[in-house]
């Protein structure tokens, strides 16, 4: 097993935890957790959600033509794919609404 690529994931996820716990902590302090909020994070993950699955058929294509993928790589490439999707509609609503 590879130490440093556990060691990657381990310091993601409790730097996003830590990331989401203080944000919401600090959005609640100056009263940001509103009607507003959750409308642009509902269109937001939905949105997301969409972009994952385009990504998906993508991949079927993909695999269709012959290309081969390791499933770890897909996998990788779908989280980044999302998480980048997510973070992009997110700003989107934020300026939109």
């Amino acid at each position: 097993m590879n130490l440093t690529a556990l060691l990657g994931i381990l310091l993601g996820i409790t730097g996003g935890l830590f990331g989401l716990l203080y944000g919401r902590k600090k959005a609640a302090q100056n009263r940001g957790l509103d009607e507003r909020h959750a409308e642009i994070t509902k269109n937001a993950l939905a949105t997301g959600w969409k972009v994952t699955l385009i990504a998906i058929y993508v991949f079927w294509l993909l695999l269709v033509f012959g290309v081969q993928f390791s499933v770890a790589e897909v996998l990788g490439i779908l989280l980044l794919i999302h998480m980048i999707g997510w973070a992009g509609f997110r700003l989107y609503y934020q300026f939109k609404y």
